[in-house]
């Protein structure tokens, strides 16, 4: 059996966020509807406005993470290349400052907005609604794990419960390289799809508008695909070096102003999307590991 675990390891990335909201005890929601029994409500304890920037963080590291690993069937856990490893650990310690620059900014706040929500609460204002340490309901932090078959040792594990824990990790192994191989596939048919979508006119007969996103999520696919093509899919390697030379260095400004590039590229990728859709049509195989 090939061991994933030589090739990288997994990343599982933990955070929190103070949610801010209390449910409505029945005997407020009694005062102001006579079938109260049919309803249910919760109040803010603080302006939402003010925690958005510590979620905006959290939503920006997670969509970073998921851009540059590949999917695990573990919940929770992505798998990482290894020659990613400190990248990715570098970034991730980046992330984690600009949350608890945000954390930090919001405590040095807290008490106004408390005070703000004890006026427009009014009589729903309760002080026990409110963590005696709120800093603890924050919290950013990520860890690397490396899995193996199951110790043999018949001490720990009766023989029949090792043996069904070997079958069930060398199963974990074959779904981990069917996810990564599909994943990488997917991701690249939808970044050709969007790119040639683009080159076709609107409901009203216009040409759609050539986004800079357009371009830059290729080019962030094309960063990272060589280390994240752990089971060297070369079906997909070729179409993805084909897109490659297709679009160069060129920036979505050049294209769009460059009607010949433009309609090189256009012609090129529709014939990358091809085939790519022919390797998408065929029917999955199962994939043993050696």
């Amino acid at each position: 059996m090939e061991n994933l675990f030589e090739k990288g390891c997994l990343v599982q990335l933990s955070t929190s966020v103070w949610g801010a909201t209390r449910k409505i005890k029945t005997s407020h929601l009694s005062r102001l509807f006579t079938s109260h029994e049919w309803l249910s409500a919760n109040k803010k304890l603080v302006n939402p406005d003010a925690l958005r920037p510590i979620k905006k963080v959290v939503s920006k590291a997670r969509t970073y993470l998921a851009g540059v690993s590949l999917p695990f069937p573990l919940t929770g856990m992505v798998f990482m290349p290894k020659e990613m490893i400190s990248k990715v650990d570098q970034k991730l310690t980046s992330f984690k400052s600009e949350f608890n620059g945000s954390v930090e900014e919001f405590m040095g706040n807290y008490d106004r907005l408390r005070e703000t929500a004890m006026v427009c609460l009014g009589d729903l204002f309760n002080e026990m609604d409110y963590p005696v340490s709120v800093l603890s309901k924050f919290s950013f932090v990520w860890r690397f794990v490396i899995l193996d078959v199951p110790n043999g040792n018949t001490a720990i594990l009766a023989p029949e419960v090792y043996e069904r824990e070997k079958e069930k990790f060398v199963q974990t192994m074959e779904q981990a390289r069917e996810m990564a191989v599909e994943s990488l596939r997917e991701e690249f048919a939808g970044l050709v799809e969007r790119i040639t979508e683009r080159f076709t006119d609107g409901p009203d007969g216009k040409p759609k508008v050539f986004k800079n996103s357009t371009v830059t999520n290729f080019y962030e696919y094309f960063e990272t695909f060589k280390e994240r093509n752990i089971f060297k899919d070369e079906q997909l390697a070729e179409l993805v070096s084909r897109a490659q030379a297709l679009l160069g260095s060129h920036s979505a400004a050049e294209i769009r102003s460059n009607d010949g590039l433009k309609d090189r590229i256009r012609s090129d990728m529709e014939a990358v999307e091809t085939a790519m859709a022919e390797i998408l049509a065929r029917p999955r195989r199962k994939i043993i590991l050696n």
